[in-house]
């Protein structure tokens, strides 16, 4: 693929500047942090093809940011497409979207979204269905974007449909956002399928979190990931730039000591250990103006 077009159509989209609302002026600092952030991670991707991290706090704009530095990157190598690696498949469309719209017209065309869905047979249109089956047994799209089990599950599958898209992983981008979320009892297998990918398969990986895990060779991980190269600008700054909480320990609460904070703060978040003990709660103080319940059964 051609990755000129994206790459003009993507800076072009992340460039607009939006109209200066009060909240956007207070976010002046952060968006220019972002810029900045992006510049740097961009200027990197001349560098050989292999393992890299991207280390950005939450709010440094990650998602866009390892974007740009993957199609610099597939550009500078010419390799094939970028495949962006979601853990969530609640997230997964929303991703899609971002890009789609940062891509402008070529956006549904080159931006091919997978995930269990489009398996589930859960789509109505049979065209539709049909065109997507074959897509995302083939990955044969510039940009693709799917979670981590179908990437994985491609890698080591024993289905042939799973395994169609094999040979489309070679000379790609790959993004694995929110890293820290590898089932850690798969880990060893993942990280071996990785370097593999890297060292045999013309293939980048970009592992990309808040929280970067540990895994590397020179942190004494067993078997971990060699000569990986961090594409941020010195990390460490950048957490104390972006930090937006203080911690505080106020000792251990009990359900009244909670319960009295709910009635005397405007906004607050509880969050608790399990369903049960939220829902106790929130039956306990849904007498107050806007409170609501949450669970990750939503």
């Amino acid at each position: 693929h051609n990755f000129n077009q994206f790459i003009n159509d993507f800076r072009r989209r992340i460039a607009q500047t939006p109209k200066k609302t009060e909240a956007e002026k207070r976010n002046a600092a952060l968006n220019r942090l972002r810029s900045e952030i992006l510049d740097y991670a961009v200027e990197q991707a001349t560098q050989a093809q292999g393992l890299f991290t991207l280390t950005v706090p939450t709010g440094g704009g990650k998602t866009f940011t390892s974007m740009a530095f993957a199609l610099e990157h597939a550009k500078h190598h010419g390799m094939r497409r970028v495949i962006y690696v979601i853990p969530f498949t609640s997230i997964i469309e929303q991703n899609a979207a971002e890009f789609r719209k940062a891509f402008g017209e070529l956006g549904e065309q080159a931006v091919l979204e997978h995930h269990s869905t489009f398996d589930d047979g859960k789509l109505q249109n049979e065209a539709t269905k049909d065109k997507l089956r074959l897509a995302s047994e083939n990955w044969d799209a510039p940009i693709v974007v799917t979670t981590a089990v179908q990437f994985f599950e491609s890698l080591f599958a024993d289905r042939s449909s799973r395994c169609r898209k094999l040979h489309n992983i070679t000379g790609s981008v790959i993004i694995l956002d929110e890293a820290q979320m590898l089932p850690l009892n798969l880990l060893l297998p993942i990280m071996q399928a990785i370097k593999e990918l890297a060292q045999n398969y013309r293939c980048s990986v970009v592992m990309c979190t808040a929280t970067q895990p540990a895994v590397q060779a020179e942190n004494g991980f067993y078997r971990g990931f060699e000569n990986v190269r961090e594409i941020a600008p010195k990390p460490t700054a950048l957490f104390d730039k972006l930090r937006r909480t203080i911690v505080q320990h106020i000792g251990t609460q009990t359900d009244a000591d909670l319960l009295a904070k709910l009635a005397e703060h405007p906004q607050m978040l509880v969050i608790v250990n399990n369903r049960r003990h939220a829902r106790s709660l929130y039956d306990q103080a849904k007498h107050l103006d806007g409170t609501f319940h949450l669970t990750t059964l939503m």
